[in-house]
């Protein structure tokens, strides 16, 4: 854990430095169509042992303030439970200026389709707010960090064996992603 913070730490002191240079000549990404992906993971804050591995993709567009609207899917694999959560909400993410800058803010919202343990499945509400960091940016793409609070509003079922008291799930998330 204290490892992933000071790789977390550096990263976003690394992008500051480089976008400290880089604010003396931006680099505006063209508008029109987007799409990108995100790798990261997330830890389950509520002690249920839901902490996943997250792969999203998504797909929109960008103009002026709106640095990216449009949909995203992904798959979020539970470490240490063979459960599956599969999340498709809609995506906005601003830095509310016209020009570019360091941080910006990221809103998924939408709903997940869930593959718990013995067959259960749920279509829970999907929300994640959270606050960005660019990383690099070229003519044609950018890279950032977001780190995210996130929302999965599981109810409690029984299996075959005990009752899972889930009652929503809240999480911590890293995503590392890029955007063309």
């Amino acid at each position: 854990m204290k490892l992933i913070i000071k790789t977390v730490i550096t990263i976003v002191l690394a992008a500051t430095a480089h976008n400290i240079h880089a604010q003396t000549d931006p680099v505006k990404l063209p508008a029109g169509f987007a799409w990108g992906a995100d790798l990261g993971g997330a830890i389950d804050l509520t002690g249920n042992d839901m902490s996943s591995i997250n792969l999203d993709a998504r797909f929109g567009y960008r103009r002026g303030i709106v640095n990216f609207f449009g949909i995203g899917a992904g798959i979020n694999m539970m470490v240490s439970k063979s459960n599956r959560v599969f999340p498709v909400y809609a995506l906005f993410q601003s830095n509310f200026r016209i020009k570019p800058s360091l941080c910006f803010f990221d809103c998924r919202i939408g709903c997940a389709f869930a593959n718990l343990a013995d067959n259960q499945n749920q279509t829970p509400l999907y929300a994640s707010p959270g606050i960005g960091v660019n990383l690099a940016k070229g003519k044609n793409f950018s890279s950032h960090i977001i780190l995210s609070y996130q929302y999965l509003g599981l109810k409690s079922y029984t299996d075959s064996e005990t009752t899972h008291n889930l009652n929503g799930i809240h999480m911590a998330a890293v995503r590392l992603g890029v955007s063309f």
